[in-house]
C-alpha cells in the first residue's frame, strides 16, 4: 500500500494496551484496547481515523472513543484502535494514538455482521484520509455493496466467499491461519473447523479460475494459512 503524509491531529494520546472483550476478533477487525489514566481528557465519544506510533513505526487505523452498545449494555469507556493491514500480539506493550478526525458517534447494531460492515466502511474512510492505494489493480471489492470486480468485470461470491477474501484483500500484508479466518468469517470458536475455510477458499479460486485460467488472488503459505496475492497464477 503507498501512503500519504499525514496532516496535524487534532488530539494525542497514549497508554498501555491492554486485553479487552475479542469481540474485534471475532469479526476480522481486532483491536488495540488502550489503557488510559485520565480518560476525563478525552475527546467526545466517537469514531476517529487515527495515527499510531508502536515500537517506532507509524500504523494508520481507527480509533473508538465510547461505550460499545452492540457488545453490552453498560457505559464503561474503552479506546479501541483497529490498525490496518496490522495482525501481531501486542499486549503490554505501549502505543500512541494521534486523532486526525472524527468520523461518526458510536452506534448500536442489531447483530455483528451489521458492525462489521460500518467498520468496513470506516476502513475506508481511513485509506481515502491518507491517500492509501490498494496493491491489486485487477481486483476490485467494495465492502458496501458486497461487490467483486476481476478488470471491471463483475464476479459473483457467495457472503462467506465475500468475506473471506475480503479480509485476505483488505490486509495484504497479513498472513492469516485458517483459524483465525474461521473466527473472522464465521463469528465462533474454530475448534479445528478448518474444512469450512478450505472448502471456501477452494471455491474463490474456483470461481477466480473461471474468469480467466489460472488466475488466483489467495496464496497457499505451506504450513501456516493463507494470504492476499495481487495477481497469482498457479
Amino acid at each position: 500500500m503507498e501512503k500519504s503524509n499525514s496532516p496535524v491531529p487534532v488530539f494525542v494520546t497514549a497508554g498501555t494496551i491492554i486485553h479487552g472483550r475479542g469481540i474485534g476478533k471475532l469479526i476480522g477487525m481486532p483491536t488495540a484496547n488502550l489503557k488510559i489514566a485520565d480518560k476525563k481528557a478525552l475527546p467526545p465519544e466517537g469514531v476517529y481515523i487515527a495515527t499510531a506510533t508502536l515500537e517506532n513505526k507509524t500504523y494508520y487505523g481507527i480509533t473508538h472513543i465510547g461505550p460499545q452498545p452492540t457488545i453490552s449494555n453498560d457505559k464503561k469507556i474503552s479506546v479501541e484502535t483497529h490498525l490496518l493491514n496490522f495482525n501481531k500480539d501486542i499486549y503490554g506493550l505501549e502505543m500512541e494514538i494521534q486523532l486526525m478526525k472524527r468520523l461518526r458517534t458510536p452506534q448500536k447494531f442489531d447483530n455483528l455482521t451489521l458492525l462489521l460492515e460500518q467498520i468496513r466502511l470506516d476502513c475506508i474512510a481511513v485509506q481515502e484520509f491518507y491517500g492509501i492505494r490498494r496493491i491489486s489493480s485487477r481486483l476490485y471489492m467494495n465492502a458496501q455493496k458486497h461487490e467483486v470486480k476481476i478488470d471491471n468485470h463483475a464476479l459473483y461470491l457467495s457472503p462467506k466467499e465475500f468475506d473471506v477474501l475480503y479480509l485476505l484483500y483488505s490486509s495484504p500484508d497479513i498472513i492469516f491461519t485458517k483459524e483465525q479466518i474461521y473466527e473472522s468469517v464465521w463469528h465462533e470458536a474454530a475448534n479445528d473447523h478448518f474444512h469450512a475455510v478450505e472448502n471456501t477458499v477452494f471455491q474463490v479460486r474456483k470461481k477466480t479460475a473461471a474468469y480467466e485460467d489460472g488466475l488466483n488472488f489467495i496464496k497457499t503459505v505451506v504450513g501456516y494459512g493463507y494470504k492476499f496475492d495481487p495477481a497469482n497464477k498457479e
